[in-house]
């Protein structure tokens, strides 16, 4: 069933048992508020993430998130050129979750398509989008130069998850636990 989150109370009513609660990250706390505890909840953005990505990595990488100060900088990496509003996922929604839950005067520099800086030596971290424009290949080798730079990264629904609070419920599906502090381990076992 595909229902809109203001339909998302009616729509629950209406079904005997729910298996799954695949939303769109931008409304994670609305929806885990009205989903039952016990149904495994995820995102869009996170399906994609553990499809392309390495999903060990990402998810470690919010654990980089915590120790953000003032002036810390952010990598932002948007997989399509789209035309920005003033309710951008990425560039208003993102950045306004993580100062809220840092507190920090954060910084972010942008990269659209298939951009990608030649130098990560001055960023704190990147959050890469979903990548539902971006082929697999694509988002594996940049995985690889911020795993060789030493450099966190996550993504846009698993830092959304994590500013809701419920990293460890919209997780939970791909049994793995948030926070995963061996980068080693997490680059060795993608899936």
């Amino acid at each position: 069933m595909v229902c809109r989150e203001s339909e998302l109370e009616r729509a629950l009513g209406n079904l005997q048992r729910v298996d799954l609660v695949v939303t769109d990250s931008q409304v994670f706390a609305y929806v885990s508020e009205r989903v039952a505890p016990d149904v495994p909840l995820t995102s869009f953005s996170m399906l994609l993430a553990r499809q392309k990505g390495d999903f060990k990595q990402l998810l470690a990488g919010a654990e980089r998130i915590k120790s953000l100060s003032d002036g810390s900088r952010s990598l932002m990496l948007e997989g399509c050129p789209h035309n920005h509003t003033h309710e951008d996922i990425g560039r208003v929604k993102l950045p306004g979750v993580l100062q809220k839950k840092t507190g920090k005067n954060l910084r972010f520099d942008y990269f659209s398509g298939y951009d990608f800086p030649d130098d990560l030596s001055g960023y704190d971290m990147a959050i890469q989008c979903g990548s539902c424009m971006i082929n697999r290949r694509e988002i594996q080798s940049r995985l690889e130069k911020m795993r060789e730079a030493g450099m966190a990264v996550t993504n846009y629904g698993i830092a959304l998850a994590f500013g809701a609070g419920i990293l460890e419920r919209a997780s939970r599906i791909f049994a793995v636990r948030p926070f995963t502090t061996d980068q080693n381990e997490a680059a060795d076992t993608n899936r």
